[in-house]
């Protein structure tokens, strides 16, 4: 349940199972959703929100119970518009029924191995190919400066673009269903809560969604990598979601990163290299331990940059710190409580694990 308890509308939104729930009626019982309104009662008015928005998406329309589907189509959208290898492929009607939109998926499968060359996905699903492709009006900013440029999307989005990056997207970016943005190069976004047009950022195959979070995206010639500071995103590869007709998404949450790699079509998670707190400046707590508990400096720490750690507490229930951790990198603090307490700690996955002979 610990996973459930901090969702926002948005979380919820972006939430296959929720989704499904959502589309089934709501059963009563026997379902996690029903256990952490049970839970966190306080989560009803968020749960309802989301609810609200889903049903009000279905009114006037036959909506099959399929994970994604809206993600599938938005991107099938897209992609349909990008001729690959010279075989322009037609654009769905944004009124278009589910099933031709399952049908337009189920093309792309058949036609896979024929006229789509999968090894060239890097420049198949470049910027320059995606902006072309367009069929919406767009407006492109180029930071030729030497130092990093902000700018303030027609939605209110703020993106800070770095040194040769570029990005394009449309002057009236909340009169379609999605907010689309094309970007090449590295941007940190901080995006505007819209749940009724949810954010898409395409960069080098790579597909990220949100509907109001921050973020980092570094492109270059060999991989993309999305870095999340506040939040929840998903990630797609575009490659994947069409060739095989199943949308394969990685979630993630403040201080995660996930890598892709164009060529391999790879597409992997991790810990952010650089973890940032996630408390502004006059929020941060004081990290000032006097004969502290280790479990409480633990909770404190995951508190703090939102990095589960895992350790072993009866191992470790004499452990106890005495310091002052202050504006010391992530790892660096870590490093000084291990020490201290003569404990080792390894990153795996999402987490870190902590190990310990135990304290006398």
């Amino acid at each position: 349940m610990k996973q459930y308890k901090d969702y926002t509308v948005e979380d919820f939104l972006l939430d296959d199972d929720f989704l499904v729930w959502v589309r089934a009626g709501c059963p009563s019982t026997g379902t996690i959703w029903n256990e952490l309104l049970a839970a966190y009662p306080e989560k009803e008015e968020a749960v309802n929100e989301a609810k609200a928005f889903i049903d009000d998406q279905r009114q006037g329309t036959h909506l099959p119970n399929l994970p994604d589907a809206e993600l599938t189509y938005h991107i099938g959208n897209v992609l349909a518009r990008t001729e690959v290898h010279g075989v322009p492929v037609r654009r769905l009607n944004s009124y278009a029924t589910w099933w031709r939109i399952a049908a337009v998926v189920t093309l792309f499968i058949a036609l896979g191995w024929t006229i789509f060359n999968w090894q060239s996905s890097q420049s198949t699903y470049g910027y320059e190919k995606l902006v072309k492709a367009s069929t919406t009006s767009l407006t492109e900013i180029v930071n030729a400066n030497r130092t990093s440029q902000s700018i303030t999307l027609p939605d209110g989005s703020h993106v800070t673009l770095a040194k040769n990056a570029r990005i394009s997207y449309p002057a009236q970016m909340t009169k379609e269903a999605v907010r689309n943005v094309y970007l090449s190069g590295e941007a940190f976004f901080d995006v505007t809560k819209d749940p009724q047009h949810p954010f898409f950022v395409y960069t080098e195959g790579l597909v990220t969604r949100v509907v109001g979070t921050s973020f980092i995206i570094k492109t270059s010639g060999k991989q993309v990598s999305v870095i999340v500071r506040s939040g929840k995103v998903a990630v797609y590869s575009m490659n994947k979601a069409i060739k095989s007709g199943q949308v394969e998404k990685l979630m993630l949450a403040p201080n995660q990163q996930a890598t892709f790699v164009p060529d391999e079509n790879q597409l992997t998670r991790a810990i952010a290299s650089q973890p940032v707190s996630l408390y502004t400046d006059n929020q941060k707590p004081t990290l000032q331990f006097e004969d502290t508990p280790i479990t409480d400096v633990f909770a404190q720490l995951e508190k703090t940059y939102g990095i589960p750690i895992q350790y072993d507490t009866s191992q470790m229930k004499n452990c106890f710190l005495t310091s002052t951790l202050a504006d010391e990198p992530f790892y660096t603090k870590l490093d000084i409580i291990c020490r201290t307490i003569g404990a080792s700690y390894k990153v795996e996955d999402t987490k870190i694990v902590v190990t310990s002979a135990g304290c006398e």
